[in-house]
């Protein structure tokens, strides 16, 4: 997994979740990989001035 400091995989059904909104700027390039190589494009990045929050939805 991408980013494996930053989502949660389920044990049950295989997803992941992210683990926090904010995503530490030490991480946000391994989360914007994880967001271009998700198969499902389910991963969404928003921005604003001071963070970047990743974001799942159920397809």
């Amino acid at each position: 997994m991408i980013a494996p400091e930053s989502f949660e995989l389920s044990d049950i059904d295989g997803t992941s979740s992210p683990v926090s909104e904010v995503v530490p700027p030490e991480h946000e390039d391994a989360v914007r990989e994880a967001a271009q190589s998700c198969p499902e494009q389910a991963i969404f990045i928003e921005s604003d001035a001071t963070a970047e929050r990743p974001r799942e939805t159920t397809p």
